[in-house]
């Protein structure tokens, strides 16, 4: 859609469907709709920054991106997805992550 590239699935946990959805450009970026909304960016030339609510109020969160492998064949269509992130808040790490995803239509 619009020379972009959209990954749509459904995660399911504890009982709760969360919708989630990834934009595959030049970044990738990431949107997950659940009892608490998440969006972020992953781009290795930046951190990038996005705010994240809680029930205790909002939290400006900083991506540092330190592996980003995505390999799309249209033609299946299928591919994989593989981010190493870290995320921060006022100078300090709050998380190491590690995203692995497979897909195929």
């Amino acid at each position: 859609m619009n020379g972009k590239y959209y990954l749509r699935y459904v995660e399911h946990q504890n009982g709760q469907a969360t919708p989630v959805q990834f934009c595959l450009d030049n970044q990738v970026h990431l949107h997950r709709e659940g009892v608490m909304r998440t969006q972020l960016e992953f781009d290795q030339e930046k951190e990038t920054v996005t705010r994240y609510r809680t029930e205790y109020g909002v939290i400006r969160l900083g991506v540092v991106t330190k592996r980003l492998e995505k390999d799309l064949d249209l033609a299946v269509p299928a591919g994989h997805l593989n981010v190493d992130y870290v995320l921060k808040t006022g100078g300090q790490e709050v998380g190491n992550y590690q995203l692995q995803l497979q897909f195929r239509a």
